[in-house]
């Protein structure tokens, strides 16, 4: 019985074979309609229109389609049941995630650029951006709007995992261009850092082991300080080690001195220096920033995750050589520079 069903399952396997056979014999040519649309509208084509000449030779020099409208193309699709025809749109889904999809529950509206000065204004941002951005970080695409909402808000930026929205750039000089795609391009840099889960992990633990977050720089009877000293006395909201290297930080503590105790630019440096070597020992280079405590100041970083956007955010601003000249005295604070260095220039292909 089970070898009439063996011999009668292979009859009926020829027969199938045979039929289809027969099938691709009866074809000819003419009859074979491609069915698929290979073109792509990612894909920029040239064009006598100033804009659209541009967006296109921003596409040949670095790959990344520029669009002023969240719909890309459309195409026929077929008619209706009562003969209307039927168009299908593709669009710039900002929904899609890095490993999944928002099934629609986050809206995205814009308000568009429409004038052609505004749309050139907004392409030379663009092409600023591309140029500063390694080819690992550059988006997939980039859509240039005047506005995005994005539920209740109305961000600068958004970045997407196929599209990357840059808005609000009507009237910005060349300086503050600049100054905006690299801000963009260090949030994209740390949200690249921040999904690398082991990344973190081998950073955070290098002041994390011995449980150095959230405890307060200075040793006060039981307070399970670190045990940092100071060279002045540090009183009010002065000495956050976040802002002493702003441009005019030695003139603003020396102007207020009744409170800085320091009188001197060569004063104010010598703190500064010491500052950056004890709080250093523990592998830091900022505190807390903290708005709910007027004392954050006088703390470590509350965790990881504050810890590690000083350290992404100085290092692009910085560069090795300025960032190290500044914070590397200590052990700590060079490992957990090069456990990030090698994956940002490495990986991401950033040049520090």
């Amino acid at each position: 019985m089970q070898r009439l069903i063996y011999y009668m399952r292979k009859a009926l396997a020829v027969a199938c074979l045979a039929a289809l056979i027969g099938v691709g014999v009866g074809c000819t040519e003419d009859e074979i309609v491609p069915s698929i649309d290979f073109t792509s509208p990612y894909a920029l084509t040239d064009s006598s229109d100033p804009v659209q000449h541009a967006c296109y030779e921003i596409y040949k020099e670095y790959g990344v389609p520029v669009f002023f409208n969240d719909t890309i193309a459309s195409y026929p699709n077929g008619t209706d049941y009562y003969g209307n025809a039927l168009t299908r749109y593709e669009t710039l889904d900002l929904n899609w995630k890095f490993q999944s999809h928002d099934r629609g529950k986050v809206s995205y509206a814009f308000d568009y650029i429409l004038t052609a000065d505004e749309q050139m204004a907004a392409l030379d941002f663009a092409r600023r951006f591309l140029g500063r951005a390694s080819s690992k970080m550059r988006p997939f695409s980039i859509m240039l709007a005047d506005s995005i909402h994005v539920g209740n808000s109305t961000p600068i930026y958004y970045s997407g995992f196929r599209t990357l929205v840059m808005t609000q750039l009507a009237g910005l000089t060349d300086y503050q261009k600049d100054s905006c795609a690299t801000a963009i391009l260090q949030d994209m840099v740390l949200d690249r850092v921040k999904l690398n889960t082991d990344l973190v992990a081998r950073f955070g633990a290098v002041s994390d082991k011995e449980k150095y977050y959230n405890r307060p720089w200075v040793v006060d009877g039981a307070n399970g300080g670190l045990g940092c000293t100071w060279g002045v006395e540090h009183k009010g909201v002065f000495w956050r080690p976040q802002e002493l290297w702003a441009e005019d930080a030695a003139e603003h503590y020396v102007l207020y001195s009744f409170q800085t105790f320091v009188y001197t630019t060569e004063e104010f440096e010598a703190e500064r220096a010491r500052i950056f070597h004890e709080i250093g020992r523990y592998g830091f280079i900022c505190g807390s920033r903290s708005y709910n405590d007027m004392l954050a100041h006088l703390y470590s970083p509350d965790g990881i995750n504050e810890d590690l956007e000083y350290y992404v955010q100085q290092m692009l601003t910085l560069g090795r050589d300025v960032f190290m000249q500044r914070y590397g005295e200590s052990a700590l604070v060079k490992r957990k520079f090069n456990i990030l260095a090698e994956y940002i220039e490495g990986d991401l292909g950033v040049e520090l």
